[in-house]
């Protein structure tokens, strides 16, 4: 698992997976408006944004399937003593929680890492696990991004892209967005809005309402 082998070989975390991303910031005032309490962050990681909504009053669930991962997240949350911090590992097609339970899933950099049948189920396990009128928000890769077509196809719309990362470098599962795709993915979803990230890569940021 490319994951698995990428935070066990970390002995620190670099800075940039310290720092939450702009849309999680931005999303704290959707939060507001809605009242969140219940957070799960699906594909948490290290923790970043466990800690930071945590620190901020949230209840936060996060979930991943890499076990490395997850001890740094553990760590870091007993270095800040935040008791509102659930960690489990697990993937993100078979969500180990109860329906109606969230109310509200993040997932950062994530979803598209992975065939579009999984995506589905995915997508399909987060509308479960959200209370009614529960909110979604998410980055997905999109085809304006330069990676688009690179690589081994696997599917339409999908490739296995050797990137550099932090040094290192790794061949990862891509699937790439089309606006039309996400918004047929996310059929079930109510208020669906969907915004370009341009930043280093190009991203959909979806904002979705069960």
């Amino acid at each position: 698992m490319v994951w698995e082998e990428y935070y066990s070989s970390l002995r620190e975390l670099p800075d940039r997976l310290k720092k939450p991303v702009p849309f999680v910031v931005e999303s704290l005032c959707v939060f507001e408006g809605c009242n969140v309490r219940s957070v799960l962050d699906l594909g948490c990681g290290a923790g970043r944004h466990c800690v930071f909504l945590a620190e901020r009053g949230f209840n936060v669930v996060g979930i991943d399937f890499s076990k490395s991962s997850l001890e740094k997240a553990r760590d870091w949350v007993r270095k800040e003593k935040l008791g509102n911090v659930d960690l489990v590992c697990g993937t993100m097609t078979h969500l180990p929680f109860i329906a109606n339970f969230f109310d509200a899933v993040i997932s950062v950099s994530v979803i598209h890492h992975a065939v579009k049948r999984e995506i589905t189920n995915a997508v399909r396990e987060i509308h479960r696990v959200l209370r009614r009128k529960g909110l979604f928000i998410a980055n997905l890769a999109s085809v304006e991004d330069h990676r688009f077509g690179k690589g081994e196809t696997i599917e339409e719309g999908t490739f296995k892209i050797k990137e550099e990362f932090e040094e290192r470098e790794f061949e990862e599962l891509h699937h790439f967005f089309t606006r039309e795709e996400v918004s047929e993915m996310l059929a079930d979803f109510t208020n669906l809005k969907v915004e370009t990230i341009n930043q280093h890569h190009k991203y959909w940021k979806v904002i979705a309402f069960k």
